[in-house]
C-alpha cells in the first residue's frame, strides 16, 4: 500500500480491493471485478461513497483506455484528471 499521506480513499478504507485489483490488472478478470463493484447485482449492498465509486470508475475507464485503441473515456488526458491531479498535490 501506497505511504498514508499519499493513499487514495479506496486505499485507506478497502486495502482488500486494492489488493485484488493490483493482482487482476493486466488480466481479463479485472474488468468483471470492477464492474461488479460499480453494480450492485445482490440488492443488499451499503454502496460506496461517492468518492470510492469516483476512484473504481477511473481505474475502470484507466483499464478500458489501456487496453482498447480509442479516445480516453474521460475526454481529456490523464493528467487532467481531477483524480490524477490530486496525487501531485
Amino acid at each position: 500500500m501506497a505511504d498514508s499521506a499519499y493513499a487514495s480513499e479506496l486505499e485507506k478504507s478497502f486495502p482488500r480491493i486494492v489488493e485484488k485489483i493490483t493482482m487482476l490488472w493486466g488480466h481479463e478478470g479485472v474488468t468483471a471485478f470492477l464492474s461488479h463493484l460499480l453494480i450492485d447485482d445482490r440488492g443488499d449492498r451499503q454502496g460506496f461513497t461517492g468518492e470510492i465509486m469516483a476512484e473504481i470508475m477511473f481505474l475502470n475507464n484507466l483499464y478500458e483506455d489501456m487496453v482498447g485503441d480509442k479516445t480516453p473515456q474521460s475526454g481529456q488526458a490523464l493528467w487532467e484528471n481531477p483524480l490524477v491531479k490530486n496525487l501531485h498535490n
